[in-house]
């Protein structure tokens, strides 16, 4: 079994009520980081830019600065929590910091997936009825866990008894125990697989 999504939806339903929305982090950016890493502003120090979808694309993905779900993995996310005389602290020489509430901001959204979209791609429409046991070849959806907490992702099919779930953010496949998702979320599933 794949933990690392199941430790997601854990992650998910233990936060907020509220997941923490882009446009939060946008603000965190604009005040901690456009001064040297922004389109906009004419600077791209170190080849990083943060105020465009298209610069942050760069940034968010699996082998990048920052891992959507992997907050402990994320370069970008080391270089703020660094010492202000580390030669690679951000931002350089103590200048205006992130305060230990912003790094906490910044650590849920990316354990959240890292989503520039605010409240994640829309759902797709609803395939055509599949053969009996096979899985459907659906778009990016809302599943949500058995809390009440939703992520954005691609139904891929089944192994056993768990889904496989393909996350939106990042491209990961995870295997989840159907139990983990809640009963609309399971009725997806059941409904695309024919099963009962």
């Amino acid at each position: 079994m794949n933990l690392p999504l199941i430790a997601t939806l854990t992650i998910i339903g233990t936060a907020s009520a509220s997941a923490v929305d882009y446009a939060q982090i946008k603000n965190l950016f604009s005040q901690k980081c456009y001064a040297c890493h922004a389109v906009s502003k004419g600077k791209t120090k170190g080849d990083l830019a943060l105020d465009t979808p298209e610069e942050l694309g760069k940034v968010i993905k699996p082998d990048g600065l920052m891992i959507p779900g992997s907050p402990e993995k994320s370069k970008l996310l080391d270089s703020v929590k660094l010492p202000d005389d580390d030669d690679d602290v951000m931002p350089p020489k103590g200048k205006n910091r992130l305060t230990p509430e912003e790094v906490t901001l910044l650590t849920a959204w990316i354990k959240e997936g890292a989503s520039i979209t605010g409240g994640g791609a829309a759902p797709a429409a609803a395939p055509a009825a599949p053969a009996p046991g096979a899985p459907a070849a659906a778009g990016v959806e809302t599943w949500t866990s058995s809390d009440g907490k939703a992520i954005q992702a691609t139904f891929v099919g089944m192994k056993g008894p768990d889904a496989l779930l393909k996350m939106a953010s990042n491209g990961e496949v995870f295997q989840v125990p159907l139990s983990r998702l809640s009963e609309e979320s399971q009725a997806k599933i059941k409904a695309a697989t024919g099963m009962q």
